[in-house]
């Protein structure tokens, strides 16, 4: 098998994505057809998610992810492109 389908229940429920570029707008826009709140960490964001900040749909914070910004959250999604950058 080369695919593990999951079905979580993320209703008001926490997900963290790690990196603020492309690869975190692709994932970001499945992401954010839930009703999960969403947290952002990246210190270079790219302008979509910027935007989306501004609109209130997810928080973006401009710093690298630390160990305990996971203390809550139910899912995880690490988008790093460049370890150095983000």
């Amino acid at each position: 098998m080369q695919h593990f389908p999951i079905f979580l229940n993320v209703a008001k429920k926490r997900i963290v994505v790690s990196g603020a570029g492309d690869a975190a707008v692709a994932k970001l826009r499945l992401i954010l057809k839930t009703e999960a709140r969403v947290d952002v960490y990246g210190q270079f964001a790219h302008d979509d998610i910027v935007r989306l900040a501004i609109a209130g749909e997810l928080t973006l914070h401009r710093r690298a992810i630390q160990s305990a910004d996971l203390d809550d959250a139910v899912l995880f999604y690490g988008t790093n492109e460049d370890p150095i950058e983000d």
